[in-house]
């Protein structure tokens, strides 16, 4: 049974602030030119708090972005910035984008909390490992500001009434709405704030037969965790706000959902193959190359194959060509992802072996068009256009226990930071005014 709450949120006033200005991409997607535009876009951005930059008169745990990122949330509250709800809510977000195709696209979610705690207990299922530097940085943030300030991005199955209850939400005028510069193009971003005590309720007796999946953000929900477990440590009661992880949850089957693939570029190195030809001969006599005539092209072959074969959109100096093979029983969900069989029948073979991989025998990309000039400048030997994963192989993978290769998974679009904030303790505990009857 899953349990999925509301939460007594902080989030920007729309009459403080135009939404769009203040939102920002996750932290983990966000490279130091965006930071800088972020910066310069408003003054109230949230990436000022999420993702500050770091200064050179810093001293660590008493003057650094940490402390920065609390003063921020600090100041922005007395002032009105931020305000914090009046009761618990769920927040049913929409999210309007265009897909890289050029495809316009709505995806529907909700802002809640689920219990922080170990995987073995967690109503949320993950499909990847996690690293060190990350979680230490995100729990820094964390300790600072008493504060989740990014949602872990997690879709549900099994729970069909959720949508519904949505959609009747979505069909009022929004309680704050603006549009942000995405990854292709313009996004828009609309919020609705349910607080009625019987769609809440509603809301949660629908959720109790999900079940729940991370996305996106493993990172931040183990994070949550480990706060989590420090606070109960400390004393504080089981149900106390330190002890949830904010989650943005979609339906797995929302047709909004994206996953884009993620290429591979070999890099030259000892032992790699550098030819198509070379490339037939040392594959296995399942793998068929059908040459090719543009890059573009061949990736649009390799797609259409999808549901049956095993197919890849390859590129070398000789030319281009798709390699496919048929698919077969697997031994797991995850021996049957398009990204193992390419590490372990083709990469490997090839020259970049899972030791090799480790030691930089790979580049990566999601665009095409950064394979073909890759390959055709020199800089790699070989470009593998590779298919997306899907959202059914993700969940049968986290089903089965185990977890996706590095670089398997890319959903998108990136839920924004800024719409919700979870407070945890001492930043927001008093309730502020209820931003709706603030008055202009």
């Amino acid at each position: 049974m899953a349990d999925v709450r509301p939460l007594r949120g902080i989030r920007f006033d729309p009459v403080a602030v135009h939404l769009g200005g203040v939102l920002a991409p996750p932290y983990d997607v966000i490279d130091d030119a965006q930071r800088e535009a972020l910066y310069a876009r408003d003054l109230r951005n949230i990436v000022r708090v999420d993702y500050g930059q770091d200064l050179p008169e810093d001293v660590p745990g008493s003057s650094d972005r940490y402390t920065r990122a609390a003063e921020h949330l600090e100041a922005w509250l007395s002032l009105g910035v931020l305000v914090h709800e009046a009761r618990d809510a769920y927040y049913v977000t929409e999210h309007q984008f265009i897909a890289p195709d050029g495809s316009r696209h709505v995806r529907r979610g909700v802002i809640a909390r689920v219990r922080a705690s170990p995987w073995t207990t967690s109503d949320l299922r993950p499909h990847e490992h996690t690293l060190r530097g990350p979680k230490q940085d995100r729990l820094a943030l964390m300790r600072a500001t008493d504060t989740q300030t990014s949602p872990v991005f997690a879709v549900w199955q099994e729970a069909p009434s959720v949508s519904a209850i949505l959609d009747g939400v979505a069909a009022s005028a929004a309680t704050a709405g603006g549009r942000t510069e995405g990854e292709v193009g313009s996004e828009k971003h609309l919020l609705w704030v349910v607080d009625d005590p019987a769609v809440v309720e509603a809301i949660r007796a629908a959720f109790e037969s999900a079940r729940l999946y991370i996305a996106d953000g493993h990172h931040r929900y183990e994070t949550a965790a480990a706060f989590a477990t420090e606070r109960a440590a400390a004393g504080e009661r089981a149900d106390a706000e330190s002890q949830f992880a904010m989650v943005y949850l979609c339906d797995a089957a929302d047709p909004g959902i994206s996953l884009l693939p993620t290429h591979r570029l070999l890099l030259s190195r000892p032992g790699a193959t550098l030819s198509l030809e070379d490339l037939w001969m040392r594959l296995d006599d399942r793998w068929e190359v059908e040459a090719g005539d543009t890059l573009g092209a061949a990736a649009a072959t390799a797609a259409e194959m999808r549901q049956t074969r095993h197919a890849f959109a390859v590129r070398a100096a000789d030319g281009v060509a798709v390699l496919a093979r048929p698919r077969d029983a697997a031994a797991s969900p995850r021996q049957g992802l398009d990204v193992v069989v390419l590490q372990d029948e083709v990469l490997a073979p090839a020259g970049a072996d899972e030791a090799a991989v480790r030691d930089g025998a790979l580049r990566y990309t999601r665009s095409v068009d950064e394979v073909d000039r890759a390959v055709g400048a020199g800089e790699a030997v070989l470009g593998f256009v590779i298919n997306a994963a899907t959202t059914a192989e993700m969940i049968a993978v986290a089903d089965a226990g185990d977890v996706m290769p590095q670089k398997s998974t890319y959903f998108y679009p990136k839920v924004p930071t800024g719409l919700v904030l979870s407070p945890l303790g001492a930043v927001g505990d008093a309730p502020g005014p209820d931003p709706r009857t603030i008055p202009g």
